[in-house]
C-alpha cells in the first residue's frame, strides 16, 4: 500500500494579454492581474480562483486552503484574534488611507458622505461587523439610486463601495462583488457621453481662464497640461506620469496604463521645447503622492475650470481634449487606424467611440465622387 504524498498549494497569476508583465512567468509578484491556486490531490491537479489580485493576500488563502488539506475533514476551530472592528470603524480607517494619499477634500467628502450612508443602512438591519454583510444587503441598498443619481455617478458610487468592501472583507468579498454588477449606460447617458470636441472659440475661452482659476504658481503647468492634452489626446493618467526622457527626441513614445498599448506621436517642435524645459522625472507630477491621487486632483481642477469657463459637461472632464484631438485628426486627413495608432487604442475601440465624427467628412467625400448624371439629354456621364 503506497503513501498518498501530501498536496502543496501553490499560488500563481493568470496574465492579462495586455499585462506588460506577461514575460515573467506565472510566478511574478508584482502586477495587478487575478491569482489563483494550485494543488495535487489523488492524482488530479486542482485550480481555484485566490480571490484577488494581491499577491499577499492570495499567500493567505493558500495557508488556509493548505490548513484544510493537511486536516482533512477535522472541522476547524474557531479563533478569536480580538476585537472584531465595526463597520463603522472600517470606514474611518479607509477614509483615513485616503486622505494619507493626498485625495482631495472634494473627493473625501463625497467618500464619506456615500459610506456613512451605507453604515447608517446596515446598522438599521443591525449588521455591524462586515463579516455579516450579504449579498442581498448590498443590493438592495443600492436599489432606489436611480431615483437620486445619473447613471455616471451611480457607477462612481458603486466603485467606492467595492473600493472598501475590498479593504475589510474576506470571507464574504466575492459574492458582495458579484452581485454589484456593472450599472449598464442608458440610452440617454450615451447620447450624452458622444464625442464632444471644443471648438477654436473655445479652446481660446479655456486658455483665458485659466490664470482666474489657478493660483499664479500653477498657471504655466496647467497651461502646458492642456495644450498637451489637446495637442495629442493622451489621457490624463497617462500624462500625469509622462517622463521627460519618453518625448527627448521629439517622438512620444509611451505604452498606455490602461491598455498596456504603445502610443507614438511625433510632437510639434515648440511644444516639445516646453515639456523638456524643466530637470524633474516626470512634468506634470512631484512624485510626492500617489498617481491616483494626483489624477484626482488634477481632474478636479480641469472640472473646476470648466466649469469657470461654462464649457463642463457633466461625466466628461479630461476625456474632452481626447475628443478635440480625434476631431483635429481627422479633419487633417488621418485616418482612423491613424489615430488608434496615436491614442494607444484598438482601432475596434476608436471606430466605437469616434464613428460618428467621421460621418459628416464621409459625406463630403461621397458627395465628390464620381455619380451618373441625367442630364436634358437623359445620357448620363
Amino acid at each position: 500500500m503506497g503513501i498518498t504524498p501530501r498536496s502543496v498549494v501553490t499560488v500563481f497569476v493568470r496574465h492579462r494579454e495586455s499585462c506588460p508583465h506577461q514575460s515573467r512567468g506565472e510566478f511574478y509578484r508584482g502586477c495587478q492581474c487575478s491569482k489563483f491556486l494550485r494543488y495535487s490531490r489523488n492524482g488530479k491537479q486542482h485550480r481555484q480562483s485566490a480571490g484577488s489580485r494581491v499577491w499577499t493576500v492570495a499567500e493567505d488563502k493558500a495557508t488556509e486552503l493548505q490548513e484544510q488539506l493537511d486536516r482533512g475533514d477535522t472541522p476547524r476551530p474557531l479563533i478569536i484574534k480580538g476585537p472584531q472592528p465595526t463597520i463603522a470603524d472600517c470606514i474611518d480607517t479607509f477614509i483615513s488611507a485616503k486622505e494619507s494619499e493626498g485625495i482631495s477634500p472634494r473627493r473625501v467628502k463625497k467618500l464619506r458622505l456615500q459610506l456613512d450612508q451605507f453604515a447608517g443602512f446596515m446598522s438599521a438591519r443591525s449588521k455591524l461587523f462586515p463579516a455579516l454583510i450579504t449579498a442581498s444587503d448590498v443590493i438592495e441598498f443600492r436599489t432606489g439610486w436611480d431615483k437620486i443619481w445619473g447613471t455616471t455617478t451611480r457607477q462612481k458610487a458603486q466603485q467606492n463601495i467595492r473600493g472598501f468592501l475590498r479593504t475589510c472583507c474576506r470571507e464574504n468579498l466575492n459574492d458582495l462583488l458579484a452581485a454589484l454588477k456593472t450599472i449598464r449606460l442608458s440610452k440617454q447617458d450615451k447620447e450624452r457621453l458622444e464625442p464632444k470636441p471644443f471648438t477654436e472659440k473655445e479652446i481660446k475661452v479655456l486658455f483665458a481662464q485659466i490664470p482666474r482659476t489657478f493660483p499664479a504658481e500653477r498657471v504655466a503647468i496647467a497651461t502646458l497640461l492642456v495644450k498637451f492634452m489637446i495637442a495629442t489626446g493622451v489621457a490624463i493618467r497617462d500624462t500625469v506620469q509622462l517622463k521627460r526622457r519618453s518625448i527627448q527626441d521629439g517622438w512620444l513614445r509611451i505604452n498606455r496604463q490602461k491598455t498596456g498599448r504603445p502610443v507614438r506621436q511625433h510632437l510639434d517642435p515648440a511644444l516639445c521645447r516646453e515639456l523638456l524645459a524643466g530637470e524633474s522625472e516626470y512634468i506634470f507630477w512631484d512624485g510626492k503622492y500617489q498617481v491616483t491621487s494626483e489624477v484626482t486632483t488634477w481632474q478636479d481642477d480641469l472640472r473646476l475650470l470648466m466649469q469657470n469657463a461654462g464649457l463642463w459637461i457633466e461625466g466628461n472632464v479630461s476625456h474632452r481634449f481626447r475628443d478635440t484631438f480625434v476631431s483635429d485628426a481627422l479633419s487633417r486627413g488621418w485616418s482612423l487606424g491613424d489615430v488608434a495608432d496615436a491614442l494607444g487604442d484598438t482601432l475596434t475601440i476608436v471606430e466605437r467611440h469616434y464613428k460618428s465624427l467621421t460621418e459628416p467628412r464621409q459625406e463630403e467625400r461621397l458627395k465628390n465622387l464620381p455619380k451618373r448624371s441625367w442630364g436634358e439629354q437623359g445620357a448620363h456621364a
